[in-house]
């Protein structure tokens, strides 16, 4: 390893990136990926603005379906 902090190199379809894992806490580093996950979802999503609130709507109503029992009771 050079004198950076970090190491990246390409390997097929890889990014093989190296630190030291002094340098950032676990939890971050895996919020940081599911973050990257994310964006790259997105960016080859289709869905529209409208689409993915209704879509997170029809969620919400379905979750709290699932739990409401565990909060007013029925």
């Amino acid at each position: 390893m050079s004198d950076k902090t970090y190491n990246i190199t390409v390997e097929n379809q890889d990014l093989i990136i190296r630190f030291n894992k002094n340098i950032i806490e676990l939890d971050t580093l895996k919020k940081f990926l599911d973050y990257l996950e994310l964006e790259s979802l997105k960016k080859k999503s289709s869905m529209t603005t409208v689409q993915a609130e209704a879509l997170a709507k029809e969620i919400d109503i379905d979750v709290w379906s699932n739990i409401k029992n565990q909060f007013v009771g029925e």
